[in-house]
């Protein structure tokens, strides 16, 4: 049985915290504490990575990861069930001193298993262009 609602948000906001500092330090045993067995990730296209690859993924992050973080971050429980949203905007500097700026926007699904909250799904893409300096919407890309 997962926890009383207010708790199980303040515990899924706190797993997607640790991924985060996880991710940020590369390290792959807190990963594993972290995602389930069964963890998938999805990423741009029709890729689905298991969890040994998404880890070996974030050690071959190129360059120091300078700074990690999370926005409009959102928790819903479903039951044992659990759904956070948001935007992951990653800076990172490359070996030749070039820095690089990543925003994605993520949906992670976490399920209530042996009294706590797993990871079990990651999907993230790359978040829309911002709008327009006059304030308009995004221009949509041609075919």
């Amino acid at each position: 049985m997962s926890p009383e609602p207010a708790r199980a948000h303040r515990e899924l906001l706190e797993l997607e915290s640790s991924v985060t500092q996880a991710i940020r330090e590369r390290n792959a045993a807190r990963l594993r504490e972290l995602l389930s067995e069964n963890f998938v990730f999805r990423g741009t296209g029709d890729v689905e990575t298991d969890r040994e690859a998404f880890i070996s993924s974030v050690a071959a992050i190129p360059g120091d990861i300078l700074d990690l973080e999370i926005s409009s971050l959102r928790a819903h429980v479903f039951g044992d069930t659990g759904v956070l949203t948001g935007e992951q905007r990653a800076r990172v500097r490359l070996a030749d001193g070039t820095e690089v700026t990543d925003t994605q926007t993520f949906t992670d699904v976490c399920k209530w298993r042996e009294g706590r909250w797993h990871m079990v799904l990651a999907h993230s893409l790359p978040a829309a262009p911002e709008a327009a300096a006059e304030g308009g919407p995004p221009v949509p890309e041609s075919r």
